[in-house]
């Protein structure tokens, strides 16, 4: 029994040695692979400015959200226009859907605002005579 005592203390103990050495390595591999990728001025300069204060973070956090949304927007309406292009209302070409009945139409619109045109002007002249 204090043979097998001994054996046990020495398993638990060669156990804890190796994991002690494994934690160490692993915690060690652990700071190298965390290291930043922006450099230490910069992220302390951000500190400076937005990290101490409370409302400087949510001054931070809102800024972001804001520029964030706005960017989606632009892409997703890009994407968007690129996939509908032509079957939406303003990329549309109307000229096909012309009729020759809407051509007339136009002409005889035309005609009347220059016939109206034409009639204002005349009396323009008589108010101005009127002034002096």
């Amino acid at each position: 029994m204090l043979f097998s005592t001994l054996a046990r203390n020495r398993t638990l103990f060669a156990r804890r040695a190796t994991l002690a050495t494994t934690s160490t390595t692993s915690q060690q591999q652990l700071r190298q692979k965390s290291s930043s990728p922006i450099p230490a001025p910069v992220l302390s300069k951000w500190y400076s400015i937005f990290g101490k204060s409370t409302i400087g973070y949510a001054t931070w956090l809102v800024g972001g959200i804001i520029v964030a949304e706005g960017l989606t927007g632009m892409l997703g309406d890009a994407f968007w226009g690129s996939v509908n292009h032509g079957r939406t209302f303003d990329t549309v070409d109307w000229s096909k859907f012309k009729t020759d009945d809407e051509e007339e139409e136009e002409e005889e619109e035309e005609e009347e605002e220059e016939e109206e045109g034409a009639g204002d002007e005349e009396g323009d002249d008589d108010d101005d005579d009127d002034d002096e």
